[in-house]
C-alpha cells in the first residue's frame, strides 16, 4: 500500500508542477494549440514519471555510514566455524482480506466505477437531448436547438444550442463560434481521453 500512496503523491507532484508551469507562463498565451497538446502531455508525464528509474549515486562516506550497509555487515559476520550465519527474522501474520492494501484497492475501485458511471450517464444525457430536440443538418455539424440547461455545448459534431441564445446576436455569434471551433478541432477526443484518465 505504500507504494501505491507513493505513487500517487509522485503523480500529484509531477502533475503539479507542470500544471503550475502552464498557469504562470501559458495559460494567457495564444498559442491555442501548443497549449492543448502541453496539457494532454502533461497528463501523460505525470503519470510515467513515477516508473522512471533515476539512479542515485552516493558518496562513500554516505554509504559507509548506511544504517542498512551496517546491518547487513554485522549479520553476515562469519560465526566460529567459518560459515556465514545470515539473521532471519520470520513474522508470523495472519491472513486476512481485511488489509489496508485491500481497503486501498476497493477504494480505488469504487472511485473508478463512479467516474465510469458519471460518463455513462453524460452520454445517455446527450442521447436523450438528440432523441427529444429537432436536429438540423448543415455541411458536417448536427445542430440541435434545445432548452436543456447547460447549453450551448459541442459533442463530436453535435452542436447543442440554447434557444434562449439569439444565434444572430453578437454574443450569440462569438459562443457559436466557439464551440464550431471546438467541433473542427475535434476536442471531445481530448474530453473523454481526460476522463478516462481520470
Amino acid at each position: 500500500m505504500k507504494n501505491l500512496l507513493f505513487y500517487l503523491l509522485q503523480v500529484i507532484v509531477a502533475s503539479g508542477i507542470l500544471y503550475g508551469y502552464y498557469h504562470l507562463a501559458l495559460r494567457n498565451k495564444k498559442f491555442h494549440l501548443y497549449n492543448r497538446f502541453y496539457l494532454l502531455a502533461a497528463m501523460i508525464v505525470s503519470i510515467l514519471i513515477p516508473f522512471l528509474n533515476i539512479p542515485v549515486y552516493f558518496t562513500s562516506a554516505a554509504t559507509d555510514s548506511s544504517f542498512l550497509l551496517q546491518t547487513i555487515t554485522v549479520a553476515s559476520t562469519p560465526g566460529s566455524d567459518g560459515v556465514i550465519t545470515p539473521v532471519i527474522h520470520a513474522a508470523v501474520e495472519k491472513s486476512s482480506w481485511f488489509t489496508w492494501q485491500s481497503l486501498s484497492y476497493l477504494f480505488y475501485i469504487v472511485i473508478a466505477a463512479i467516474f465510469l458511471i458519471r460518463i455513462l450517464f453524460s452520454l445517455k444525457r446527450i442521447r436523450y437531448i438528440i432523441r427529444n430536440n429537432a436536429v438540423e443538418k448543415l455541411k458536417n455539424i448536427y445542430f440541435v436547438n434545445t432548452d436543456e440547461p447547460g447549453t450551448p455545448f459541442s459533442f463530436f459534431r453535435w452542436l447543442f444550442w440554447n434557444r434562449q441564445i439569439e444565434l444572430r446576436s453578437e454574443k450569440g455569434e462569438q459562443v457559436f463560434r466557439h464551440e464550431l471551433y471546438h467541433i473542427q478541432q475535434k476536442h471531445s477526443r481530448d474530453i473523454i481521453f481526460m476522463e478516462m484518465l481520470m
